[in-house]
């Protein structure tokens, strides 16, 4: 935690010139959004999905960011937390791989940093009842976002490094199969054509959009140059059935709000060190109808309305 801290306020430092331009501020979005904490005080909270039962999962740490992993299952809103999975340091990004989860291990800063050189992150496969897993891929530099397409193929991110993986249906792990620099929260596009990915540590904040058919075609999909707050240090990714991304600005503590034209509003705000953010997965629990948000400070914040807000006129 304290070596990310660090790395941020180095990030906002180098900016500090950038303030005395004009820039546009980042609208509040428009329409009926409503948010809640629902948790606190649950460790250091890296990554989260949900299921058709409406239960959520949540990736964390006791204290700080490199501290051995815990996998937190949450039935309901309200529910007391079950830890059902602990493996080594360094707890990762989530995602469905069929009625499995992928959990990614290794999501240390020592492992980011020497990630590229020398992979050593692995995919976990978890039984989301049971908690008992086995190692699925190894060779991933970080495992830190974790994304999935609707035909098994993984891919894994390093927001240290460069280098993004691919990770076949079997497994089998192609390190640096594109490049992103300081990539982290991932999601498949709507159409499957294109992976969009977060970039946490660059001026401006950055999402980049990488053609999956041909992953040597990396273009900047959405920039926060020209707005006032350059430097979002953007983390976890998620997106709605229209396309619509829902970016998490750690260092603002917010959620941005980014259409397919590329217009950005403010959804949610004041979730100081935000890492992540899913819809819910159920019709009741922790439904469909709300996204929902963690952060490094053990916090879980259902937010109402997404899907319906809107950017100012």
């Amino acid at each position: 935690m304290p070596k990310r801290l660090v790395l941020f306020t180095l990030l906002l430092s180098a900016c500090g010139l950038a303030a005395a331009t004009p820039a546009l501020a980042v609208p509040k979005c428009e329409g009926p959004v409503f948010q809640k904490t629902l948790y606190s005080g649950q460790g250091v909270l890296e990554s989260l999905v949900s299921g058709k039962g409406g239960k959520l999962f949540v990736s964390a740490t006791q204290a700080a960011f490199d501290d051995p992993a815990s996998l937190l299952r949450f039935d309901r809103p309200g529910s007391d937390p079950k830890v059902i999975a602990r493996a080594t340091p360094g707890s990762g990004g989530l995602a469905w791989a069929g009625s499995r989860l992928l959990w990614g291990n290794g999501n240390t800063i020592a492992a980011g940093q020497s990630g590229d050189l020398n992979p050593q992150a692995r995919l976990l496969k978890v039984n989301p009842l049971t908690g008992k897993y086995f190692t699925w891929a190894r060779g991933l530099g970080m495992a830190n976002g974790v994304a999935t397409t609707s035909d098994g193929v993984v891919f894994a991110s390093n927001d240290f490094g460069l280098k993004l993986d691919r990770i076949s249906p079997k497994g089998v792990t192609n390190h640096g199969w594109s490049e992103v620099q300081s990539g982290n929260g991932m999601v498949v596009g709507k159409n499957g054509k294109y992976l969009f990915v977060n970039q946490t540590f660059v001026v401006p904040g950055q999402i980049s959009r990488v053609e999956i058919a041909d992953p040597s075609n990396v273009t900047t999909y959405f920039t926060s140059a020209g707005l006032d707050n350059q430097v979002p240090a953007f983390d976890g990714l998620t997106r709605d059935d229209a396309n619509n991304l829902y970016a998490t600005a750690w260092a603002a503590g917010e959620v941005w709000k980014i259409t397919p034209d590329r217009q950005v509003c403010v959804l949610a705000s004041g979730i100081p060190q935000i890492s992540n953010v899913a819809f819910g997965g159920g019709k009741s629990g922790f439904n469909r109808g709300a996204l929902y948000a963690v952060n490094f400070l053990g916090d879980i914040v259902q937010i109402k309305g997404a899907r319906r807000a809107t950017v100012p006129g």
